[in-house]
């Protein structure tokens, strides 16, 4: 029996954290190339979305996350107050409050195919295809352990552009690959493929809602608590 990737769909609108005046849109290609699922070859964009508005926040905040090492290295450095007051920088865990100011938070339904790239037929049918890659790249197996890991994300890459190349059904291409999140199973995420003449975004996409950010918003929130973030002070 011939193993085939495993397939998805949304059934739920999704969700984007973007940036003004469009989220939806492609990135600039000079910003492209570096996600998780970029493509490798640099021949299409990929944009990202979440299940829920909690998992857009969860997934952009988390590289404020603070480092206790970092942290208690810092706060062992003593700061002469002149200093402090004319070059202020923000401590470990820190947001800064304009953070919100250019971005949208947008929810849309998604039509299309998708790749679950974690589900166990998935990962049956493209083991063979990237056994030499995993090895040339230190990794013990192609399992869901290696496609989760943060880096490298040469491996997740090349999935990205192998399956944009590959048929999901008869005449019909991979219009992207769902995922859980890296911080926590439960949420699912979404990338989305570039196709010819996707302009300024998706048409797989149907906007649906689009607001501005609140630092009061309760998504939000819940996410800074996960993370154990703050708002940076208020420039004096």
């Amino acid at each position: 029996m011939t193993v085939v990737p495993l397939t998805a769909a949304p059934t739920l609108p999704l969700w984007r954290l973007g940036r003004a005046p469009e989220p939806w849109a492609w990135a600039d290609r000079s910003y492209a190339g570096d996600q998780r699922w970029d493509d490798a070859d640099g021949e299409f964009r990929t944009v990202y979305a979440a299940d829920s508005a909690y998992g857009c926040f969860v997934e952009t905040l988390a590289h404020f996350r603070p480092d206790p090492a970092v942290a208690a290295a810092l706060g062992s450095i003593v700061v002469d107050p002149a200093d402090a007051a004319d070059y202020p920088s923000r401590r470990p865990g820190e947001v800064p409050l304009n953070w919100v100011d250019s971005r949208r938070l947008s929810s849309a339904a998604v039509s299309g195919i998708f790749c679950d790239v974690t589900g166990a037929p998935t990962i049956a049918a493209m083991r063979p295809h990237f056994l030499e890659l995993v090895a040339q790249l230190g990794l013990t197996d192609f399992d869901a352990a290696a496609i989760k890991a943060a880096r490298p994300r040469v491996l997740t890459q090349h999935i990205a552009s192998w399956l944009y190349r590959r048929e999901a059904q008869p005449n019909r291409f991979w219009d992207g690959v769902a995922f859980a999140s890296r911080h926590g199973d439960e949420l699912r995420m979404w990338a989305i493929f570039e196709r010819p003449g996707d302009r300024p975004f998706s048409r797989l996409l149907s906007i649906q809602s689009e607001s501005e950010v609140a630092r009061s918003n309760s998504d939000l929130r819940a996410a800074f608590a996960l993370h154990g973030l703050t708002w940076a002070p208020q420039p004096q």
